[in-house]
């Protein structure tokens, strides 16, 4: 049987408010139409092109299912506009947002390709509300993940809570994403110091917030609260992460009486519950799989981050040597970290 190929990160843009006003209320599309809402830009996005192309694709499904390799056998989808929502000041609008561009996915994305499944978007400011939506869509047998871009919340807080218990309730992983703006504007999740002052500051300094989020995800217990939860960080690369469970690996052995719940070490945590995606735009650096033989075998899944870069597996995975490894990345790692992918057969195209 030809072993499995998942992207876990293959992106979904929205060319105009007209494919999302029938998901919508009356009343809020006209609200949209009457204040001439534009169509947010996909957001910069870190180690591609700094600004949004027009044409550079993502909008048509049946090309994108066309243009898929064909050895893939599932692709998770991952609406990149919702993902900016974390700047806004709207936040029911933010939420009107996201459900349509859900009900969208739905409704054109899964009949193109039987590999198309889809992460179910949420913004992060309201966790009751994100957890209606995810209770709304968490039954749908094409959905296998949440995503959402932080707000200024450590992910170990209770303000997230309710997103992780909706999506463990109905077996979802949680994948966090950056929106581009973190450390720009208020309501994203900040970065350290003072703060980026240009684009190339602010994708250098992206890793901060995914430190942030893994420390906080650890030591606040919440794999503690929610023992079969995954958390897939994604565009965020991942040659970050050895330092930092090193230190957090110290940290706890040193002062482990302030977090009695935590009884084992953290990086024996995250290698049970945290995953990083490789997305060959992020981590270009040969030196960068020294570091991932430091995580543990099943940290890694391999996302094609389309359409904003265009490497195949091959291509993102050409700095590991071990093929064993490799077929870990791209099959049996994914189909781990995604429970509910896990348990569908690969689509036969």
């Amino acid at each position: 049987m030809t072993p499995p190929v998942v992207d876990c990160e293959h992106h979904v843009i929205v060319d105009s408010l007209e494919d999302l006003a029938p998901h919508m209320t009356a009343s809020w599309a006209k609200r949209l139409h009457m204040g001439e809402f534009a169509m947010p830009r996909s957001g910069p996005h870190p180690g591609t092109e700094l600004e949004f192309r027009p044409g550079q694709g993502g909008a048509d499904p049946e090309a994108a299912a066309a243009a898929l390799a064909p050895d893939v056998t599932h692709v998770v989808l991952v609406p990149s506009q919702p993902l900016v929502t974390s700047g806004w000041l709207g936040h029911a609008m933010a939420m009107v947002f996201a459900a349509a561009l859900n009900d969208h996915v739905v409704e054109r994305w899964l009949p193109a390709d039987p590999r198309f499944r889809f992460a179910i978007s949420v913004p992060a400011h309201d966790g009751e509300a994100a957890a209606t939506e995810i209770r709304r869509l968490g039954g749908h047998p094409a959905a296998v993940a949440v995503c959402f871009s932080p707000v200024a919340a450590s992910l170990g807080q209770r303000h997230y809570h309710p997103i992780y218990a909706a999506a463990a309730e109905h077996g979802l992983a949680v994948v966090v994403h950056p929106g581009g703006f973190e450390g720009n504007v208020v309501g994203p999740a900040v970065l350290g110091g003072v703060g980026p002052r240009t684009p190339e500051d602010t994708f250098c300094l992206l890793p901060q917030v995914a430190m942030s989020a893994l420390s906080g995800l650890v030591f606040d217990g919440v794999f503690q609260r929610f023992g079969d939860l995954r958390v897939v960080f994604a565009g965020f690369g991942f040659g970050w992460a050895p330092p930092l469970l090193w230190r957090m690996d110290a940290e706890w052995r040193g002062l482990r009486i302030e977090v009695p719940w935590l009884t084992q070490a953290p990086s024996a945590v995250a290698a049970e519950h945290v995953r990083f995606v490789v997305d060959g735009a992020v981590e270009r650096h040969p030196g960068t799989w020294a570091l991932a033989s430091m995580l543990d075998p099943g940290a890694l899944v391999w996302g094609s981050d389309r359409p904003f870069a265009t490497d195949g597996a091959e291509d993102a995975l050409s700095g590991v040597q071990d093929g064993e490894a490799r077929a870990r990345i791209t099959g049996a790692n994914p189909l781990d970290s995604f429970g509910r992918l896990g348990a569908q057969a690969p689509a036969v195209v």
